[in-house]
């Protein structure tokens, strides 16, 4: 009877050390994803901004070839996006 009761504390020891071990690669997974996804929006960010400003500077030539003015630049048979 002993033995059985020893046993038993010994796998509720194991199966708490699993449940710790469960619990702290919960959190590092939360933590990695939440890096990516804020590495990713970064990223997102920094494409959109560079997106803004191409289209911005295709509003100013057509408003200059509009005013009759000649292009500061020339337009490119196709426009490239990174």
């Amino acid at each position: 009877m002993d033995q059985r009761w020893v046993k038993k504390e010994e796998v509720e020891k194991q199966l708490y050390e699993i449940f710790q071990l469960i619990q702290q690669v919960d959190e590092k997974m939360d933590k990695v994803i939440e890096d990516v996804i804020k590495e990713r929006y970064e990223q997102s960010k920094i494409q959109f901004d560079r997106l803004e400003q191409q289209l911005a500077n295709v509003e100013e030539q057509l408003d200059d070839f509009a005013e009759g003015e000649d292009p500061s630049l020339p337009f490119a048979s196709k426009l490239y996006f990174v």
